[in-house]
């Protein structure tokens, strides 16, 4: 059973379509943005940075804070299990917009941008990582509309934190935000995830003591 394409075909969603194009290098909105990642760098505490490398993780269980402490893939190897498949699914169906826009990453564009988190090997735009947290902040909340509020703040972070990080411009980051929301919208059509869902929203709401 391949991530790829596990609950939503890559033929079903068309980013270049979707997404507007990022914003030129050397347009003004370019300049602007730059001059805001410059800010964030000057600005940005060492307990920030630590912050932004840990977020540099994509993998559901940073969400801990927000969840409870019995997050955890140890006690969740169900829900672990599906978080990944939705993440391998997602990443294909954003890949073709990143290589398509090639936007170079900030740093790469103006040298005084230093990040303080790994620098992917990948293009700027739509953000991936925010793409991610979108993804994945949206099926939580749906497992655990108790802790809805608290998942989508954790979510804002997991986002401004690639811009705090160095890696990515607010463009990036806003593009993956409606990505990641149009690749829950397909994936809820698909039998496969819901079946898929139910069990890992069964698992986790029993292990966090909730009421099914």
């Amino acid at each position: 059973w391949s991530g790829d394409a596990a609950f939503v075909a890559l033929d079903q969603i068309n980013f270049v379509n979707l997404l507007a194009p990022p914003p030129a290098v050397g347009s003004a909105v370019q300049k602007e943005e730059t001059a805001l990642l410059l800010t964030l760098q000057k600005e940005r505490t060492p307990a920030m940075e630590a912050f932004a490398q840990a977020d540099a993780e994509r993998n559901v269980f940073r969400f801990a804070d927000a969840v409870g402490a019995d997050f955890t893939a140890a006690k969740l190897p169900r829900t672990a299990a599906f978080f990944v498949l939705v993440k391998e699914n997602a990443d294909a169906l954003i890949g073709p917009a990143k290589k398509h826009w090639d936007r170079p990453r900030p740093y790469a564009s103006t040298p005084e941008i230093t990040p303080c988190v790994p620098k992917p090997g990948n293009a700027s735009y739509p953000s991936g990582h925010s793409t991610f947290g979108t993804v994945d902040s949206i099926i939580l909340a749906n497992m655990l509309p108790e802790k809805a509020a608290q998942i989508y703040e954790r979510a804002e972070a997991y986002r401004f934190n690639r811009e705090i990080g160095g890696v990515h411009y607010p463009s990036d980051v806003a593009a993956g935000r409606i990505a990641g929301t149009v690749i829950v919208a397909f994936m809820q059509q698909s039998p496969a995830f819901q079946e898929a869902y139910g069990a890992a929203r069964a698992e986790l709401r029993q292990v966090l003591g909730l009421p099914q």
